[in-house]
């Protein structure tokens, strides 16, 4: 599944405050995500990478993510903290960055829900000596292939902050519905 799909359903659910409506559009998307993809899409609508249970997360600072967007864009880092200082949403500010950026990219490719979460999944695996260059060149190949709206949503995802007022309650009641 095309990761611009589930951007599309982050869009109506931050449009929306009613959870009614939330619930609609959340049951509805989730007929269509295929059977082997649920469980992630499903997580990533929670901003989670792992289960409840599990304790890990994908430790990822914003300053890590300031130099991602600049790498990943060609833009200086002091630019994208400016942006961010004015916008207060670091989301905004790579999807501003993604839009104009310089960094022209070899390979570039469509983004899938798969290869968001493997990536978000490698994010939090990462241990010992050269971890954050890891980290800093995984979020960056997403942000490399990404949309404007896919590289907002992208980096609120790092950060667990999606800003779409989606409740374990109700992503329960569109499972059910």
């Amino acid at each position: 599944m095309q990761y611009r799909a589930l951007v599309g359903v982050y869009k109506q659910l931050e449009q929306t405050t009613k959870r009614l409506e939330k619930t609609d559009i959340l049951s509805r998307f989730l007929i269509t995500v295929p059977d082997d993809e649920l469980s992630h899409v499903l997580l990533l609508l929670q901003v989670r990478v792992f289960p409840q249970w599990d304790s890990r997360e994908v430790g990822m600072s914003t300053q890590l993510l300031l130099k991602a967007i600049a790498l990943a864009t060609g833009i200086a880092q002091e630019k994208a903290e400016a942006h961010w200082a004015q916008s207060g949403d670091l989301g905004a500010t790579a999807a501003a960055f993604i839009a104009k950026k310089t960094q022209a990219t070899l390979f570039s490719q469509e983004l899938s829900t798969k290869k968001v979460f493997d990536n978000l999944f490698k994010l939090a695996e990462q241990e010992g000596q050269g971890t954050v260059d890891k980290k800093l060149k995984l979020v960056a190949e997403l942000l490399t292939s990404a949309t404007p709206e896919e590289a907002k949503y992208l980096v609120r995802t790092v950060l667990a902050e999606l800003r779409i007022g989606l409740g374990e309650g109700t992503i329960r009641d569109a499972v059910v519905w």
